[in-house]
C-alpha cells in the first residue's frame, strides 16, 4: 500500500514551494534504520535510486471513528507493529523509470545475524520476512533484503494505517475496477463488481484484504499493485495537487505518520520530484518477485514462499545494473519512406474505360516499374472515372508503394482481398509516377518479452 507515497508524493513535492516544504518535513519521523547493518552491497548502476517502503499495521494516528470503521482493534489491544507490505522502489539514474516490486511478505528468508538493543546477539536464522521486522524492526528488515537480494537501499519510508487513509483522502477517493465481487470477513469489505469509488478507510480495507479469493498474500499484491495505478490516475486528475493551501493541509496530515532514514533530506526530494514529474504511466512497472514455491516449509518455517532460483536473481541483477525489467515502450512516428519493394506487389490490371488498349499499356508501365502482374490484362464489368486500387487492408505497407506510383488513385479497402491488388483503370491515367522503395522489405523487428510477470501504470482496467 505504501507505494502510494512515492508516486503520490512525487507529484505533490513538485508542486509545494520551499517554505511549505519546510512545514511539511518538520513533522516527519526519522529513525536510523541503517544502524547495525554491518555488511552491505554496493550502490545501483549510476545514480539510480532504490526506496525500501513498508505498510506498517500500527492502529497510532488513527481517530476513534477510523478505528471504529476499521474493526481492528485500539493501539492498546493491537500493540506493537507488523510489516503488513514491504516494497521496494527503483528510480533509474535518468529518472525516467520507476520499477515497484512486491515482497511477498511470506517470504522464506536468510535473517543474518544480528543485535537487538539490549545488546543481545541473535544468530543467522530462517523464517518469513515479515517476522524480521517483527522482531528487529526496520534495521533487521533492510539486512535481510539486502542480504538476499545484494541490492543497496538508499532511503527508508515507512507509512501507517492512518498516513495511507490520509492520502487517499486527500486526492479526493480512488477508483477501482474489479472483475468479481468482494466480500472479506477479516478486512470488512464488501464491494460488487465493476467499478467502485474508495474513501480512505474503504481503500486500507481493500489493499489488506487476502482472505476472499484463497490466493492470500499474492492475490492482495496484484490489487494493491492495481491500485496504485488507479491512485496515480486519481492525484494527476484531481484539482487537490494544484491547490498550494489545500495541498499543504492534506501533505502535513498524512506525512505526520510517515517514518523516514535520516538521510532522506528535503532537497533530495525536491530535486527528485522536479526529475520525475514527467514519468509516464507506461514507465512505472509493476511486479511481484517470481516464485517457485506458494506453500514451502523448511527447518521449522512453514507455510512461506519461496523465490523463484532463477528469475528472481536475475530480476535483482537488473535493478543493481538499472536495467529494465521489461521493454521500455517505444513511440513510434510514422515515416514517409516506402518500404515494402515493387518486386513484393502483386497487381491485376483492369480497364474501366472504352479506350482500346489502355490495359495492356498501364499492366506494361506497372511492370517496368518493378510491379509484378498477377494475371492477364482485361476489361472491368463496370467504367470509372477515376483509377481506382482495391486493396486488402491488411496490406496497407504495400498499398502506400502502389499509391506512389498511382499518387491520383481511389483506394477502395476489401477485407479477405489477399495480397493482389487490383488496378481498375479510368480516363485519368497516362503514366506511372516516379518512385523509390528499397531493394528489399526490411526483416521484422523481433517482438520483446519480458521474462517477469509486469504490469504498468497505465492498467486500472477490469482485467
Amino acid at each position: 500500500m505504501v507505494t502510494t507515497l512515492l508516486s503520490v508524493g512525487v507529484l505533490i513535492l513538485s508542486l509545494v514551494s520551499w517554505v511549505a516544504f519546510d512545514h511539511v518535513t518538520s513533522s516527519i519521523n526519522r529513525q536510523d534504520v541503517f544502524k547495525g547493518i554491518k555488511v552491505r552491497p554496493d550502490r545501483s548502476a549510476g545514480s539510480s535510486i532504490n526506496y525500501l517502503l513498508v505498510g506498517s499495521d500500527t492502529r497510532e494516528g488513527l481517530t476513534k471513528q477510523q478505528l471504529h470503521d476499521l474493526r481492528v482493534g485500539s493501539v492498546a489491544t493491537a500493540a506493537g507493529k507488523r510489516s503488513d507490505t514491504a516494497i521496494l522502489i527503483h528510480i533509474s539514474k535518468d529518472r525516467d523509470r520507476a520499477t515497484i516490486i512486491s515482497i511477498p511478505r511470506d517470504t522464506y528468508a536468510d535473517v543474518p545475524e544480528w543485535t537487538d538493543d539490549k545488546g543481545v546477539v541473535h544468530s543467522a536464522r530462517h523464517s518469513k520476512i515479515n517476522e524480521a521486522f517483527g522482531r528487529g524492526g526496520a534495521p533487521l528488515l533492510i539486512a535481510t533484503i539486502e542480504n538476499m537480494t545484494q541490492v543497496r537501499i538508499d532511503h527508508y519510508i515507512e507509512v501507517n494505517f492512518a498516513g495511507f487513509a490520509n492520502l487517499v483522502d486527500a486526492v479526493g477517493g480512488v477508483d477501482i475496477c474489479t472483475n468479481t465481487a468482494i466480500h472479506d470477513d477479516k478486512s470488512h469489505i464488501d464491494l460488487p463488481a465493476g467499478k467502485n469509488h474508495l474513501d480512505g478507510i474503504t481503500a486500507l480495507k481493500y489493499v489488506r484484504a487476502r482472505y476472499f479469493d484463497g490466493m492470500g498474500d499474492l492475490g492482495r499484491m496484484k490489487r494493491q499493485q492495481k491500485f496504485i495505478a488507479s491512485m496515480i490516475s486519481a492525484a494527476t486528475s484531481t484539482g487537490t495537487l494544484l491547490n498550494p493551501v489545500k495541498l499543504l493541509s492534506v501533505v502535513n496530515a498524512g506525512l505526520a505518520t510517515v517514518t523516514t532514514d535520516p538521510d532522506l533530506q528535503k532537497d533530495d526530494l525536491v530535486t527528485l520530484a522536479t526529475q520525475m514529474k514527467s514519468l509516464s504511466a507506461s514507465n512505472l512497472n509493476m511486479l511481484t518477485v517470481p516464485l517457485s514455491d506458494v506453500s514451502y516449509a523448511n527447518d521449522g518455517v512453514a507455510g512461506a514462499v519461496l523465490w523463484d532460483p532463477e528469475l528472481a536473481p536475475k530480476l535483482w541483477q537488473r535493478i543493481k545494473d538499472d536495467v529494465p525489467v521489461a521493454p521500455t515502450p517505444k513511440v513510434i512516428t510514422k515515416s514517409s519512406a516506402l518500404t515494402i519493394p515493387a518486386k513484393d506487389i502483386v497487381i491485376e490490371v483492369q480497364n474501366g474505360t472504352d479506350i482500346n488498349g489502355l490495359a495492356a499499356k498501364a499492366s506494361n508501365d506497372l511492370a517496368t516499374a518493378g510491379f509484378v502482374n498477377g494475371a492477364t490484362p482485361s476489361t472491368a464489368l463496370t467504367t470509372v472515372k477515376t483509377t481506382t486500387i482495391t486493396y486488402d487492408p491488411t496490406y496497407s505497407e504495400s498499398l502506400r508503394t502502389l499509391k506512389a506510383a498511382l499518387p491520383n488513385a481511389l483506394t477502395v479497402p476489401k477485407k479477405a482481398l489477399g495480397k493482389k491488388f487490383i488496378v481498375t483503370l479510368g480516363p485519368d491515367y497516362k503514366s506511372v509516377a516516379k518512385f523509390t522503395t528499397p531493394k528489399t522489405a526490411p526483416a521484422p523487428t523481433p517482438t520483446e518479452t519480458s521474462p517477469f510477470d509486469v504490469r504498468t501504470g497505465a492498467d486500472t482496467s477490469c482485467k
